[in-house]
């Protein structure tokens, strides 16, 4: 499978079977605009929050960044990247691991087992994954992860705001990380559509803004889709509602009440709108509207609709107003939206009165009046 493997002395394996084809052009595309970050920044752990490296750390860095880069540049001369792209990601992943170890002993480089591991999973998120973002990614304490440019990346834990030591190449490195994500959802970011939302597959809010737009660099914003969906009972249990609140929510969610939840940004309008949720009947039809796909309901019955924006010649856009209205021709019985911030309110208002009873939705607003 990995034709040019044999330059390093063994016979070619046989290709295993492809198990979950990777996204069109997704892998040779990576490699080709990826060069390994800056040596100052080669080490993107994600618990080293604020650069507090002494010189001999810094030293040891470059050394590091010099190896790295002289072994994704073996690897890449050894491998087939087109036939990486058939595998699957966590066969691919354990195939790049055997070839580096492999590189790493026929070029007798002498490394820790900690550093080798460093490495492996680097290499990896290089060309599979998302690069520096990666490990801030697996984290699940994280909320928001913010990136200024190439060279700031800061995320919120806990509530507060903290500079990490992430870094990008340059810009161009990170715009390529950004079309990953924005291509895995059929769209795009560039100058000419430099404005983009996005998800990733776990159903976290990605925004992309692009020069020209962007005066200091492309800007990466990713609201995180915590793995644990929050309840109303925990809700209780960390005080944020009552106990007689949570019960007038579920008896509202129950009855099939219209309900509008307002707030301003990041006060908890979507995890609160997944909470209200978890009360629909199983085996009502719930038909839901939203820019992104972040809500997360567990009936058997339901019909997940996302807006499209416009194509480069300005056509093609699919607006909340467009699949509102749809909505109404396909026989639902509750309505969500993620956000009613346009002329779909009317639409929304006037289901609400035509018979779909307990319809949903969130917008901005700093309160209900």
């Amino acid at each position: 499978m990995f034709g040019k493997r044999t330059s390093f002395g063994g016979n070619t394996p046989a290709a295993p079977p492809p198990v979950r084809p990777a996204p069109a052009a997704t892998i040779p595309d990576r490699v080709e605009a990826y060069r390994p970050p800056a040596p100052e920044s080669s080490r993107s752990r994600a618990d080293e929050v604020l650069d507090l490296r002494s010189p001999a750390e810094a030293r040891r860095d470059k050394d590091y960044f010099q190896t790295k880069s002289a072994i994704f540049n073996a690897l890449i001369d050894s491998i087939d990247l087109s036939q990486l792209a058939t595998m699957d990601q966590q066969a691919a992943r354990e195939e790049i691991r055997d070839i580096v170890a492999e590189i790493i002993a026929l070029k007798s480089i002498v490394m820790s087992i900690s550093e080798q591991e460093d490495l492996l999973e680097d290499i990896c998120n290089d060309v599979l994954g998302y690069g520096p973002l990666e490990p801030l990614l697996a984290r699940d304490d994280i909320a928001d992860i913010m990136v200024n440019g190439s060279q700031k990346c800061y995320i919120e834990v806990g509530g507060k705001v903290k500079l990490t030591n992430v870094r990008f190449r340059d810009d161009a490195h990170l715009m390529n990380v950004c079309q990953r994500i924005v291509s895995q959802v059929g769209r795009r970011v560039d100058e000419a559509s430099p404005i983009c939302d996005a998800r990733l597959p776990d159903g976290s809010r990605v925004n992309v803004i692009a020069p020209p737009l962007s005066i200091d660099g492309v800007t990466l914003t990713i609201r995180k889709f915590k793995k644990d969906k929050l309840t109303l009972q925990q809700l209780v249990k960390y005080g944020s509602i009552s106990p007689e609140g949570a019960e007038v929510l579920r008896i509202l969610g129950r009855v099939r009440a219209n309900v509008l939840i307002s707030g301003g940004t990041g006060s908890g309008k979507t995890t609160l709108l997944n909470c209200l949720t978890a009360f629909i009947e199983r085996d009502e039809r719930v038909i839901t509207c939203e820019d992104s796909a972040e809500l997360q309901l567990q009936q058997p019955h339901v019909v997940r609709l996302e807006t499209r924006p416009p194509n480069l010649e300005g056509e093609g856009e699919i607006t909340m107003r467009d699949l509102v209205r749809n909505c109404l021709r396909m026989r639902p019985e509750r309505i969500i939206v993620g956000e009613v911030r346009g002329p779909e309110a009317f639409d929304l208002l006037q289901a609400m009165n035509t018979g779909h009873d307990g319809s949903m939705g969130t917008l901005h607003a700093n309160s209900p009046r």
